[in-house]
């Protein structure tokens, strides 16, 4: 029971880590940004002529989970493995 609530923290902790640093990402480049408008405002094809209509597809509920179970199982095996291996005596 133990190494599943290891696996278990481990998932939570990488899954935490890539929502930090998508945040940090995504702040940062908002942060930093510098419109060169004059450059912009010269060139007409920036501007988009087209709309287009839909939505954007964002991953289900199922997906989530499904990301955490095999990262979940990923970490239970490399600790599996490393527990089976530390035990043994070198010779």
């Amino acid at each position: 029971m133990k190494l599943i609530c290891q696996a278990a923290a481990g998932a939570i902790m990488v899954h935490l880590l890539y929502w930090v640093i998508t945040f940090t990402v995504g702040y940062a480049k908002t942060m930093l940004y510098q419109p060169n408008i004059e450059a912009l405002w010269a060139n007409e094809h920036v501007l988009q002529s087209e709309v287009s209509f839909g939505y954007a597809v964002s991953p289900s509920p199922i997906e989530y989970l499904a990301s955490f179970l095999a990262t979940a199982l990923l970490f239970w095996c490399l600790l599996a493995l490393y527990k089976k291996f530390a035990s043994k005596p070198s010779w």
